[in-house]
C-alpha cells in the first residue's frame, strides 16, 4: 500500500482505543457522502488539501491518509456531531467499559491523535490550526480561534518544532493555504524566548511545558535584582525573565487552542499539568466569559502511567499500519556470529559488534 491510499474500515487494524472502532467507520460514511454538514470554508480546505494537484520542487505532492483522516475524525467530532465533551462522544462511539475518565477534566473539547512516529504529527498540527484559523475569521468566530499554544515536552521536541514554525515556515513550504486566501493569512509566531509587548489578534505561541510551572521564588529574585540594579521598565523586566511571561500572557487569551506535542511525555506528570489547564480553563472563563477553545493532544503512545491508553483518542494510526503504508521502515532483524568483545570500559564501545 501506499501513503496516499484511502483505506476502508475493515482494511484497518482494529484498535484498543475506547472510541475509534466506532469512529472509523462513520467518518469513512461521511466522506463517502461527500462530507455533509460542514462550513463552506471547511469543505474549501478538503478540497484544496485533497482533491487538488499540488507540486513542490517540481515533485508531485499529497497528503498522507493518516493525515486525512486524522484532520476529518476532528472536522467529524467537533464541527458536524458537534461533541464538545467526551462524556457525548463516548454515548455515540464508545465501545466497553470505559478506564480512566475524570469528569473533573471534561469542560472543554479534548481529543487525542494516536498517531505513529514519522507519520505526520506536525502536519496535522498544521492542518488542524488552518480549519480552525479559516473558520474563525470566515464562519462563526465563537466556535473556532485564531490564537494557538503548541506546546512540547522538552527543549529536544522544541527545537524540531521552532524550526518547523519559526516565521511561519511550514505555513509557506507547504501547500496548506489556499491561493485565493493567502493574503487572508496572518498568523503571528512567538517562540518562548521572544519578548512579548503585545498579544496579536492571530497568535500562535510556540514554548515548552516547562515555561508554565510555576517559579515564583526565582521570578521575584530576578525582578527585585532588576529594580535595585537598572530600575528598567516592567515590560522589559519582564521580557528578561520570559519563562513565567508567557502564564501571565495566557490569562489574557481567551478561546485559545492548546496542542500538546508528544504528549505521553506530558502524561508523566499529567495530574500537575492538567491543574495548570483547569486553572487556566477557570480564569479565563470567569474574566472573559470564554476558557479553552479546545485541546488536541498529539503521540505514538498516548497512554497514562498505568500503561492504559487514554480514553479521549479518537484517532489510532499504528506503527503495523504505518509500516504497511511504507511511511517508515520496517525492522530487520540482524544476527552476529563470531562476534569478539572489544577491550573497553565504553558500552558503545565494548558491545560494537552487537550494536
Amino acid at each position: 500500500m501506499k501513503p496516499v491510499d484511502t483505506l476502508t474500515p475493515v482494511q484497518r487494524r482494529p484498535s484498543k482505543a475506547y472510541l475509534v472502532n466506532e469512529l472509523r467507520k462513520a467518518v469513512h460514511t461521511w466522506r463517502d457522502q461527500d462530507y455533509p454538514g460542514i462550513t463552506d470554508t471547511t469543505r474549501r480546505l478538503l478540497q484544496f488539501w485533497f482533491e487538488e494537484d499540488h507540486l513542490i520542487d517540481n515533485e508531485p505532492f499529497r497528503f498522507w491518509f493518516c493525515q486525512r483522516e486524522a484532520i476529518e475524525t476532528l472536522i467529524y467530532v467537533y464541527e458536524v456531531m458537534k461533541k464538545r465533551n467526551f462524556i457525548d462522544i463516548a454515548r455515540d462511539f464508545g465501545s466497553g467499559p470505559i478506564q480512566g475518565y475524570d469528569p473533573t477534566y471534561d469542560q472543554y473539547p479534548l481529543y487525542a491523535f494516536k498517531m505513529a512516529t514519522g507519520s505526520g504529527k506536525t502536519f496535522m498540527m498544521v492542518l488542524a490550526i488552518l480549519w480552525s484559523y479559516f473558520n474563525n475569521k470566515k464562519e462563526n468566530g465563537e466556535d473556532y480561534t485564531s490564537k494557538f499554544l503548541l506546546i512540547a515536552p522538552n527543549v529536544i521536541v522544541y527545537d524540531r518544532l521552532r524550526r518547523d514554525f519559526q516565521d511561519g515556515r511550514i505555513f509557506k513550504e507547504y501547500p496548506f493555504i489556499p491561493t485565493e486566501w493567502s493574503g487572508d493569512f496572518d498568523l503571528k509566531v512567538i517562540l518562548r524566548e521572544d519578548p512579548i509587548h503585545v498579544i496579536p489578534e492571530n497568535v500562535l505561541f510556540l514554548t515548552n511545558i516547562q515555561q508554565l510551572e510555576e517559579r515564583k521564588s526565582q521570578k521575584e529574585e530576578v525582578e527585585e535584582y532588576v529594580d535595585d540594579l537598572l530600575v528598567l521598565e516592567e515590560v522589559k523586566k519582564y521580557d528578561i525573565y520570559q519563562e513565567n511571561r508567557i502564564r501571565e500572557v495566557l490569562s489574557s487569551c481567551p478561546n485559545i487552542m492548546i496542542l500538546k506535542d508528544e504528549a505521553h511525555h506530558i502524561y508523566n506528570f499529567e495530574r500537575a499539568w492538567k491543574k495548570i489547564l483547569m486553572n487556566l480553563h477557570r480564569g479565563l472563563a470567569s474574566e472573559h466569559g470564554k476558557g479553552i477553545n479546545t485541546e488536541l493532544d498529539f503521540s505514538a503512545t498516548p497512554k497514562t502511567e498505568s500503561g492504559a491508553l487514554i480514553p479521549w483518542i479518537i484517532v489510532d494510526f499504528s506503527l503495523a499500519e504505518a509500516i504497511e503504508m511504507n511511511i517508515v521502515k520496517r525492522p530487520m532483524k540482524g544476527i552476529v556470529k563470531n562476534a569478539e568483545e572489544i577491550a573497553s570500559k565504553k558500552a558503545f564501545e565494548r558491545y560494537r559488534a552487537w550494536i
